[in-house]
């Protein structure tokens, strides 16, 4: 069901797109604070997040303009993100790493400087896993990570035209995990007992033409 409801969006955009008055692609780097946030509902551990990781999410962007100042924003990224959880039996971590697809809508201000204008972008993303492991020593609490999840996408920022075609822009983005990650665990911890959800934090760099 999940993958039905990011999958009719993201067609919609891609064939439509040549409706659209004007579509600007593009690359984006996003140095970013992966961390995440656990609710504990085990009755025998006593568990909690740990730690923040740097990371650098990376990936082209196409931005459809509909009306003035409104765009429909998608893309493909590659999103690393770490978990920490700790319990009676230590610190652990993990890494995680996603294909990442936003959905979005993006609103631009009229020219605040000359050739400057300021968005704020909203959205969903569909997260598609592509790889995870346990790098640290300790005990590991979770065996296995869903393949898929998702999250709440909020941006906001600049971008100056520079020459006739290319933009640069740079901003702020947070994106907050919506689903529990954790699909199996040891024997002795319930699966359903530990809720995991991980955030990012980053900073949006990138040119578009």
């Amino acid at each position: 069901m999940k993958k039905t409801t990011f999958i009719f969006p993201i067609l919609f955009l891609i064939f439509s797109a040549p409706a659209f008055s004007q579509v600007d692609l593009g690359v984006q780097i996003s140095p970013s604070l992966s961390f995440n946030r656990l609710r504990d509902e085990s009755p025998t551990e006593d568990f909690s997040a740990s730690g923040v990781g740097g990371r650098l999410v990376a990936g082209l962007i196409a931005d459809y303009n509909f009306q003035e100042n409104y765009y429909a924003s998608t893309g493909l990224f590659f999103v690393p993100k770490r978990v920490g959880i700790e319990g009676g039996n230590g610190k652990e971590a993990y890494r995680l790493h996603y294909l990442q697809i936003p959905v979005s809508i993006k609103l631009f201000t009229n020219e605040v400087a000359l050739d400057t204008r300021i968005y704020f972008q909203a959205g969903l993303t569909a997260d598609i896993k592509l790889l995870e492991d346990n790098i640290s020593d300790q005990v590991t609490y979770v065996t296995q990570f869903r393949g898929l999840d998702s999250s709440l996408l909020i941006a906001a920022g600049a971008e100056y035209r520079f020459g006739y075609s290319t933009i640069l822009f740079g901003g702020i983005s947070y994106r907050r995990g919506l689903g529990n990650v954790v699909k199996n665990t040891i024997p002795g911890v319930e699966s359903k007992d530990l809720i995991i959800k991980n955030d990012l934090l980053g900073i949006d760099i990138g040119v578009k033409f």
